[in-house]
């Protein structure tokens, strides 16, 4: 098959304005003859012609993974890393830097935000998504923050749901399996008339934790079992004059075993709503979306009895405008501007809160500079500005003292695609990220900072500046596909995460601080094909070294050891067969020696955690068009087998029965 050559930019922009400009991702990916996305300059392109390091997880690929969550997908892509510590508890990074509660992944459903700005982390069990109603996942790795936000400065993943406009979409599975997994899940279209579609979709799922030795210490008393429950109902209505109104509503609540940032395990009760509402217009000043949503998130700790359970409540609200627009046939400009409003309080009983309020604009040009020549730029801006009022007793209250009340960064994304032949495509990539510190974190600075007035232990946001070559090579004649990459990155003022912490003379805790910096230098390589019509293959393996400069007897670092942490050796493997009512597929995921953090005491310590190697695999068999039944399994050649410093992972089996109409 030969390479469709590249349309203009604007071209593609007037694509996506069709019929009241909400993206029909089918008809993209028929144009295209392969996945495309519009996340990274809001018109659609291939992954592999963004100005940026995407990788598409399709909506096929997701049902064929055997996964029963987000993260057991995310696990057989290259460039990623998965930490399990539980059934249901997951961390997810790119490109290393991973760790409890980790905070340098932003993750987006449809451009909404869904990393917990309190913590700083993703909850991936109390996302309001079923794996029935994703239609892709994008994963972009790299510092992606004039793009996409702060706090993408790992990466971003960017979940994509069926359009109930367009994705004519109806599905339910029952699954049952080890650790008494129970789970029902579902997602189900509606046309009302020709101008109103609606999606319901809602799931429950219940299972026991891993029962092998927790080497951890132990918060509170252990859940019997975790569960989850979910719903979530979108709604779009076409208007008169070319505009598009989207309407949606959230709701989730997840109870689990995990481990903490602090490195203990603890229950945690997790309890999350959204609403949103998005307004498309094609209009006389191009493509025009207006959104405006709020996420309320909940958080409490199970302790003993008789004891008081932390707790904390964070909310945001967020409104965007963007405006799209081509000046000429070959150059292309999205401008946005953003407002929000985070804030955390009340904690653990107390009447106190901490907040920003952000104000962000950027902007973004594509120039078609030949046929076969583009360059795309974004640049952003930020502005954050910090408030709080802090109850320190029953008598006296205090608001920020050294803790930054106020930061200004820019970031910027710069990316040269040159499709030098039909079968070669070379990208030169550019860009900075900034990671603000979470709010919990600036709450314990300002709460330590205020009893010793000391402005030298400001919180400054991390910035991560990030360079890297990518080639990508389209063999025609085995139908396969090769992309090589070299990148090198650094990490200046490296924040203490989860619960870290620097001494503060004379006060009885402990204060969050920039601890350095950390640099990182790697090579990722990556095949995929098809052969014979019935089997497919993915080959990838990523070498990478992680240097950490941190600044010794100015701060604990005992929470941010990323050179030790991260394997400088990952490999992974998928191999797929289908034949008429049969699919199988397996996949391997091998890393060398690394080390994980495990408290002791009151620090932590490096425990050794050897090379492994794990395998996933699914066996399906279509019973009807409709109804197909799987058996999945992870981890399968071994009982149990450490992964992280946390509980051993489990062998995981069980049994699912699909419908898909």
């Amino acid at each position: 098959m030969s390479k469709i050559p590249t349309l203009p930019f604007a071209a593609l922009l007037l694509l996506s304005a069709a019929n009241a400009q909400s993206m029909d991702y089918g008809s993209i990916e028929q144009l295209f003859g392969e996945p495309a996305t519009t996340s990274a300059t809001g018109s659609p392109q291939r992954a592999t012609e963004v100005a940026a390091n995407m990788t598409i997880v399709t909506r096929d690929e997701i049902a064929r993974s055997g996964a029963r969550d987000i993260p057991g997908i995310l696990r057989h892509v290259a460039g990623v890393d998965v930490l399990q510590w539980a059934n249901d508890n997951f961390d997810v990074s790119a490109r290393g830097y991973n760790q409890a509660y980790s905070a340098r992944t932003l993750v987006l459903i449809d451009g909404r935000q869904v990393y917990v700005d309190s913590f700083g982390f993703t909850p991936w069990s109390a996302l309001p998504v079923e794996l029935g109603a994703i239609r892709q996942i994008e994963v972009v790795k790299g510092p992606n923050a004039a793009l996409f936000g702060f706090n993408a400065v790992a990466g971003v993943i960017n979940i994509i749901t069926n359009n109930p406009r367009y994705d004519d979409v109806t599905t339910a599975s029952l699954r049952y399996g080890s650790q008494n997994m129970a789970e029902a899940s579902g997602a189900m279209r509606f046309a009302l008339g020709q101008d109103v579609f609606l999606r319901l979709s809602a799931g429950y799922r219940s299972d026991k934790s891993f029962g092998t030795s927790n080497p951890l210490p132990v918060d509170g008393v252990p859940r019997p079992k975790n569960d989850r429950t979910s719903v979530d109902a979108d709604a779009v209505f076409r208007l008169p004059a070319d505009i598009e109104l989207e309407l949606e509503a959230s709701h989730t609540q997840a109870n689990q075993n995990e481990v903490s940032g602090g490195y203990k395990l603890q229950t945690s009760e997790y309890g999350t709503n959204s609403v949103l509402a998005r307004l498309l217009a094609d209009s006389g000043w191009g493509l025009v979306r207006l959104t405006g949503y709020s996420n309320w998130f909940a958080w409490t700790r199970a302790v003993g009895a008789g004891n008081v359970a932390p707790k904390l409540m964070n909310q945001v609200t967020v409104i965007q405008a963007e405006d799209a627009f081509s000046v000429t046939p070959n150059h292309t400009i999205r401008l946005a501007a953003e407002y929000r409003h985070n804030e955390v309080g009340p904690r653990d009983g107390s009447d106190g809160w901490v907040a920003f309020d952000a104000g962000s604009a950027s902007a973004m040009w594509n120039w078609q500079i030949f046929p076969d020549l583009s360059w795309t730029s974004a640049l952003r801006f930020d502005s954050v500005s910090y408030d709080s009022k802090l109850a320190k007793s029953s008598t006296r209250q205090t608001s920020i003292a050294g803790a930054p009340l106020q930061i200004d960064q820019w970031s910027f994304n710069a990316g040269l695609v040159w499709n030098a032949t039909a079968s070669d495509t070379l990208r030169l990539i550019a860009s900075r990220g900034v990671q603000l510190p979470n709010l919990v974190q600036v709450w314990d600075a300002a709460a330590g900072q205020a009893e010793v007035s000391d402005p030298t232990l400001r919180l400054r946001p991390s910035s991560v500046t990030n360079v890297e070559v990518l080639w990508n090579r389209h063999f025609t004649a085995i139908n396969a596909r090769m992309q090589v990459g070299v990148f090198h990155q650094e990490t200046t003022d490296v924040i203490s995460t989860g619960s870290g912490t620097v001494d503060v003379p004379g006060s009885p805790g402990m204060a969050p601080a920039n601890v350095g910096s950390s640099q990182a230098t790697g090579l990722e390589i990556g095949w995929n094909g098809q052969l014979f019509a019935t089997w497919t293959w993915s080959v990838s393996y990523r070498f990478e070294l992680i240097n950490d400069n941190y600044v010794k007897g100015t701060g604990r670092t005992d929470l941010v050891n990323y050179e030790d942490t991260t394997p400088q050796h990952v490999a992974k493997a998928g191999l797929g067969w289908t034949s008429g009512p049969w699919e199988a597929n397996a996949y391997m995921h091998f890393q060398s020696e690394s080390a994980g953090l495990r408290r002791f005491g009151p620090g932590r310590l490096l425990v050794p955690i050897q090379p492994f190697t794990s395998i996933d695999a699914r066996l399906a068999y279509r019973l009807t068009d409709q109804f197909l039944l799987a058996i999945s399994g992870q981890d399968l050649f071994n009982a149990q087998q450490q992964q992280t410093s946390g509980p051993n992972v489990e062998r995981q089996f069980f049994v699912t029965l699909a419908f898909d109409m």
